[in-house]
């Protein structure tokens, strides 16, 4: 019989029940050290190597996930305020409609993340600054949010709401807010130079998504079907559409490069062929040229937020931007994500 079956069958009962409960306690103790131990591997990467891992590096400087998943809260609660705001038949298919971003938002994020980092960058070497009388009034507007406030609005209430809704610290929101009211800096520095009386034409369009829908449009118009009746019918431009694709007064550049080369050499009261675009398929209509006139609000912030756009593309064209976003990212930054994007309606007048 070998020694250890021996050694057992000499032992007596008591003896045999006190060593099979130490090797009982001794597994035991050793599986919850392996459970404690990949916990804490589990943990460790959640709480924090995930949170640190870059989504993305600008000219080296990373962008950590836990920024990305403070960004991704903050602008699916501002989005989901404005689709409820948004009539229910508006064109889904443009692209700034906010379902449309809410769908894109996982990507988009990222694209938006690196452009502030490079707005930031290039914001200090120019020397502009924003001051707290700005973000206090991109922090008012965005916790007022679209539309009609009611008479007992309390702006500290408000914003504990947001606060609560977002996940989020009134430190991390100010933040936000701060690079919004340094990008308004930004944009007004760069349009400070521009000729404030250009030459700029009065105009309507119609803003189709193909060449095929563009030609039936334009077929509708050749059977003398009202410019203003086929645009609210079929535009894609939700800004002009329920105008009767009316853009007012613009000066080139705040509309794409093709589009100002076919609207500019038109004739007053003379409609252009479908004109391609990023944006999609144009019909133009000319109503009226001047050659030189002061820029209304509406056109002057069209070419503010134009000269902004193009200058970020000069930036990103010249900067070493590195995408490094992944799915295991995107699905820990919407774990992260709170259940409730939009505000209640008890906020707004009914």
């Amino acid at each position: 019989m070998p020694n250890a079956l021996r050694d057992w069958a000499d032992l007596s009962s008591a003896e045999r029940t006190a060593t099979a409960t130490k090797a009982l306690t001794g597994a035991a103790i050793l599986v919850l050290v392996v459970v404690g131990w990949l916990v804490a591997v589990a943990l460790h990467g959640i709480v924090i190597e995930r949170p640190a891992t870059s989504v993305a590096t600008v000219d080296g400087e990373p962008i950590p996930a836990s920024r990305y998943a403070e960004f991704l809260a903050l602008r699916r609660f501002e989005l989901g305020r404005l689709l409820a705001e948004t009539p229910p038949l508006s064109q889904v298919d443009d692209p700034n409609h906010p379902q449309a971003q809410l769908a894109t938002l996982t990507i988009g994020a990222v694209t938006e993340l690196s452009n502030l980092q490079l707005m930031r960058t290039e914001a200090e070497a120019l020397g502009i600054t924003a001051d707290d009388a700005a973000i206090d009034a991109e922090l008012d507007e965005f916790v007022r949010g679209p539309g009609e406030l009611p008479d007992d609005f309390e702006f500290e209430a408000a914003f504990a709401d947001v606060r609560e809704r977002t996940q989020l610290s009134a430190e991390t929101i100010r933040g936000f807010m701060a690079d919004r009211a340094l990008a308004d800096a930004v944009a007004r520095h760069l349009a400070a130079d521009l000729d404030q009386a250009p030459a700029q034409i009065r105009a309507s369009q119609i803003l189709t998504p193909s060449e095929e829908a563009a030609e039936t449009a334009e077929a509708q118009l050749d059977a003398l079907q009202p410019f203003a009746l086929v645009a609210e019918q079929v535009s894609q431009d939700t800004d002009s559409a329920a105008d009767g694709g009316d853009l007012g007064w613009l000066p080139r550049g705040v509309m794409p490069e093709a589009w100002d080369e076919a609207a500019f050499a038109l004739r007053a009261g003379v409609r252009s062929r479908p004109v391609a675009t990023p944006l999609g398929w144009h019909l133009i209509l000319v109503h009226e040229h001047a050659e030189s006139r002061p820029l209304d609000d509406a056109a002057a912030e069209r070419r503010r937020q134009a000269t902004y756009a193009a200058w970020l593309d000069e930036l990103r064209a010249a900067a070493d931007v590195q995408f490094l976003l992944t799915p295991e990212i995107v699905d820990w930054a919407r774990r992260e994500l709170p259940d409730q994007a939009a505000a209640p309606a008890s906020n707004r007048q009914r």
